[in-house]
């Protein structure tokens, strides 16, 4: 049973208790009325009629008397009217029948007193005693001696009484019915109106936070009770929200810390690999050498392995130490086509043996940058190696370098494409995390693009990424062109919009 409806059965019940207990009272004041109004009755009619026998009495006109008595009892209301003694002697009567009679006991005169109104429920009758004075003007008749010579008795039925109140429980019970069934109705409308809406609405953010949505919230509807229940239960929700929040952080945190601990340890794994082996090289080209080497091509190959491998561990160190230790960038004037074309210098033998082609595009003329020239080389020096890493079956690295302008002010773009693999979707959104990598223990230690990221972010760019598996990839870099005592703050990385060129290479 649902609360509107238990609470219009519950107050149609205290309303029915209210009008049965007040219907009740009504018929019980009723009765008493109209059997007071009975009595009233009896003594007016007593009244009269002793005025009457008094004159007849007073005139010694016995016949009179009784014919006063009968013409008396004809009346509808009046059932008996007579004339009795101290003793309870019926002397005249309305039906001479009873005259010598004797009243019951308990029904007449007590001591020669008047006894009170006798009321018999059965026959609906209320009989009433009036004492007839012993007058002067009655000495002729009667001994002075006795103050008073009889009782005037008259008896009237109250059959109306029944009627009456047959009328009133009938007209209660239909101002019963009726007023429950307008009160039902009432209260139903006042509750959907007024208390259900706000029931219901609360009824169903409670499903909602239930079902895990902690977004929910309930109208704060007046200070009332259901006001304060609903700021109460807003603000359970909020700490609820704020309590899930922090244990989402803490287990992301926990996730985090989890992660980067494997990724420190595949990271330790890929250093030592990376140290070992050139260390293993060098190793052999120096014992070899200490045997001593006659051939003088032969010692100078090995020194140029010597140096190689000294060169690939600085590589391995410095990429830890630029990581560790953000150098802040020391800007000259760079021109970045002369810049890209000295990255490839190391890379012509990988780019030959792999048959990878190379090409670098300019469609305009490119401005110079206030820049880094180390820091810049070494930044696509990494993104050139990841290309060629992602093409171990061959392919093609197109670099174009464009100016755009930015609504923050001009930019250089450089897009890097491959046809290589591609990135995974899973994996673009942490390419730039540290020590994060995809490719085998010993071949890369995950911090190529982290500190390539801080390199360019530190310059006042960016940094995009688009790539499609089995398509390529395209790193595009953004560097703003400054002029000299120029600020990073004056360009916003991150806002203002550019037109992509026909013919993006980007996919």
């Amino acid at each position: 049973m649902s609360l509107r409806l238990k609470a219009i059965v519950g107050i149609g019940a205290i309303l029915l208790i209210v009008i049965l207990a007040y219907a009740i009272m009504a018929s019980a004041h009723q009765q008493k009325f109209l059997r007071q109004m009975a009595r009233h009755e009896a003594d007016l009619i007593a009244g009269v009629a002793e005025r009457g026998l008094m004159r007849a009495m007073e005139r010694g006109e016995t016949d009179v008397v009784q014919a006063i008595l009968r013409r008396m009892g004809e009346h509808p209301v009046l059932t008996r009217i007579r004339i009795v003694d101290s003793q309870g002697d019926i002397l005249r009567s309305n039906r001479s029948n009873e005259v010598g009679q004797k009243l019951p006991s308990g029904e007449g005169p007590v001591a020669g007193k008047a006894p009170e109104p006798f009321w018999d429920f059965r026959e609906r009758t209320v009989s009433v005693f009036r004492p007839i004075p012993n007058d002067p003007t009655c000495a002729r008749c009667h001994s002075d001696r006795r103050p008073i010579l009889g009782f005037l008795n008259v008896v009237v039925s109250f059959p109306a009484v029944d009627s009456d109140v047959a009328q009133h429980w009938t007209l209660m019970i239909l101002t019963a019915v009726f007023s429950l069934v307008a009160a039902g109705t009432l209260i139903g409308v006042f509750f959907a109106l007024v208390m259900g809406r706000r029931i219901d609405a609360l009824s169903r953010t409670m499903r909602r936070v239930e079902a895990g949505d902690l977004t929910a919230h309930v109208p704060e509807e007046g200070p009332d009770e259901l006001g304060r229940l609903a700021r109460s239960f807003n603000s359970m929700v909020a700490r609820l929200a704020d309590a899930r929040r922090q244990l989402e952080d803490r287990h992301l945190g926990a996730i985090r810390r989890a992660e980067h601990m494997a990724s420190l340890g595949k990271m330790a794994a890929g250093i030592a690999h990376e140290i070992n082996n050139p260390l293993a090289g060098m190793q052999n080209c120096i014992r070899t050498l200490l045997k001593g080497v006659k051939d003088e091509a032969q010692r100078r190959e090995y020194l140029t392995m010597l140096r190689e491998g000294l060169g690939r561990i600085g590589r391995t160190v410095g990429q830890l130490l630029n990581f560790a230790r953000e150098a802040e960038p020391q800007l000259t004037r760079v021109d970045l086509p002369p810049l890209l074309r000295r990255c490839l210098a190391p890379l012509e033998h990988e780019l030959a043996a792999q048959r990878i082609s190379f090409s670098i595009a300019t469609e305009h003329r490119v401005p110079t940058l206030l820049a880094d020239p180390d820091q810049l080389e070494q930044v696509f020096l990494n993104l050139l190696m990841n290309a060629v890493d992602a093409m171990p079956e061959g392919g093609k690295i197109l670099v174009s370098i464009n100016p755009w302008a930015r609504e923050t002010g001009p930019f250089v773009e450089v897009h890097i494409t491959d046809t290589g693999v591609g990135i995974p979707p899973e994996h673009l959104s942490r390419i730039f995390d540290p020590f994060f990598t995809t490719k085998d223990v010993g071949k890369g230690t995950g911090l190529g693009l982290s500190v390539s990221y801080g390199v360019v972010r530190a310059h006042g760019g960016f940094i995009e990424v688009k790539s499609k598996v089995g398509k390529g990839s395209t790193f595009t870099v953004a560097l703003p062109i400054k002029r000299e005592g120029e600020s990073d703050a004056s360009s916003d990385p991150l806002g203002g919009r550019r037109a992509d060129p026909p013919g993006d290479a980007r996919e």
